[in-house]
């Protein structure tokens, strides 16, 4: 049964929860149509390419929205890259999307680069970049921040392994704070950036790793702290939020996907 005018385009909306995943991760995709047959699901596929990875059939709800989960583990994931998601309700109606899988990384840097210290030598930063190359590696003084330089050939992520004793993120109290992490596709500019989510993955007295996923064509990557090494004066504590706004005009975080 059609509930929908029978006039109307037969379309898909498909999406993932995130444009990135890893292995033990849980691959949520979901969406709607806008046409619904009644006691009729809808198939979800995931390839990696002609490889069948996992397949569902999650029912269709009255409104025409779906949602499934897929486990990410085991010797179908086995292949690092690009998975395809395939949905198709009637042999019309069918969507494709993509997401980038990766297998777990541990607290581990695979090289280290050596920012400098103005007048004072330098610090090494540990870091392991997936989709790109990192050219280089600077600390600005004024914003409290770290700015990476990268080339991203395709979407992946960069986890940067940053000593406390050089560059943290603290609260007055001494707790650790979060970072504000800024991407730029394009120049080197305040205007040029917007915010997005990171995940901190291993922290220690003497660490923090943080994982930030990167899109295709990112070129700049500013890790904002609290706090630089004390070779440039004594240890700042700075409120987070008017050090950005100050600079910056923060957009919406592009990885975040709101869905009910």
């Amino acid at each position: 049964m059609v509930f929908h005018a029978a006039e109307a385009v037969d379309t898909i909306s498909l999406s993932t929860a995130k444009n990135l995943y890893y292995d033990g991760d849980h691959v949520v995709v979901f969406g709607s149509v806008n046409t619904i047959f009644e006691d009729m699901p809808i198939t979800i596929q995931i390839y990696f390419g002609s490889n069948l990875v996992s397949i569902a059939q999650p029912e269709v709800a009255t409104d025409g929205t779906f949602v499934a989960s897929f486990y990410a583990t085991g010797t179908k994931w086995k292949d690092e890259g690009t998975y395809t998601v395939r949905a198709q309700y009637t042999p019309t109606q069918i969507a494709e999307i993509s997401f980038e899988f990766f297998s777990q990384v541990v607290d581990s840097s695979a090289a280290a680069f050596p920012v400098d210290i103005p007048y004072s030598g330098t610090f090494p930063v540990g870091y392991t970049i997936r989709g790109g190359d990192v050219h280089n590696i600077t600390m600005n003084q004024e914003r409290y921040s770290v700015l990476v330089e990268t080339t991203m050939v395709s979407n992946g992520n960069l986890i940067l392994k940053l000593p406390r004793e050089s560059f943290d993120a603290q609260k007055s109290n001494g707790e650790d704070n979060t970072f504000i992490i800024l991407i730029s596709k394009e120049n080197n500019e305040p205007e040029d950036f917007v915010q997005v989510e990171y995940e901190e993955i291993a922290t220690s007295s003497d660490y923090r790793t943080i994982r930030i996923p990167l899109e295709e064509g990112d070129k700049w990557i500013e890790v904002i702290g609290t706090y630089v090494i004390p070779e440039f004066g004594s240890i700042v504590i700075i409120i987070l939020v008017v050090a950005v706004s100050s600079a910056i005009i923060i957009s919406k975080s592009r990885f975040s996907v709101l869905y009910n």
